[in-house]
């Protein structure tokens, strides 16, 4: 016999079933701490969240009813214009009075233009840049730095 039940053994009955009853408290108030009470506490949290989140769920499907037929509308739109990216983008710049601010421009890989600007209002950045959007296309990558006021020079990398 093991050292441990050697002196288990030795234990008077009395003492033997306290060690026991020690011992079965001991391991319950560990099963209650670590597994009963985080799994209670858990399935109180998701009670509360889960009808939350069904009706955010409600919400989004209704709102994605919505937004399809807009998206549609915008791919026939995208589709539409068959122009040269770089001459979109230059385009778009012109209109928005970016132009001034274009210090180079330079065809990317595949349909990407690569831009750099100098000292360009901000705000009038980012307005042309939802001009952008709307024609198709987006800002693939851009490096912000400010250079004084509200005036920034930026490097931006556009895709269709």
């Amino acid at each position: 016999m093991t050292p441990f039940g050697n002196r288990l053994q030795s234990l008077s009955p009395r003492e033997r079933a306290v060690f026991l009853f020690g011992v079965v408290a001991a391991v319950l108030i560990v099963l209650y701490s670590f597994v009963w009470q985080p799994w209670q506490e858990e399935l109180d949290r998701l009670r509360t969240q889960v009808p939350i989140k069904r009706e955010n769920l409600a919400w989004m499907q209704q709102q994605a009813r919505t937004i399809e037929p807009l998206v549609k509308k915008a791919g026939e739109k995208k589709k539409a214009d068959d122009k040269p990216l770089l001459t979109l983008v230059e385009q778009s710049a012109k209109s928005s009075k970016m132009d001034s601010y274009i210090r180079r421009m330079a065809p990317g890989e595949g349909e990407q233009v690569k831009i750099w600007l100098t000292e360009a209002d901000f705000d009038r950045w980012v307005v042309w840049l939802e001009a952008l959007r709307t024609s198709g296309i987006e800002v693939e990558s851009a490096t912000i730095n400010r250079a004084k006021d509200n005036k920034v020079t930026i490097r931006m990398t556009l895709q269709r």
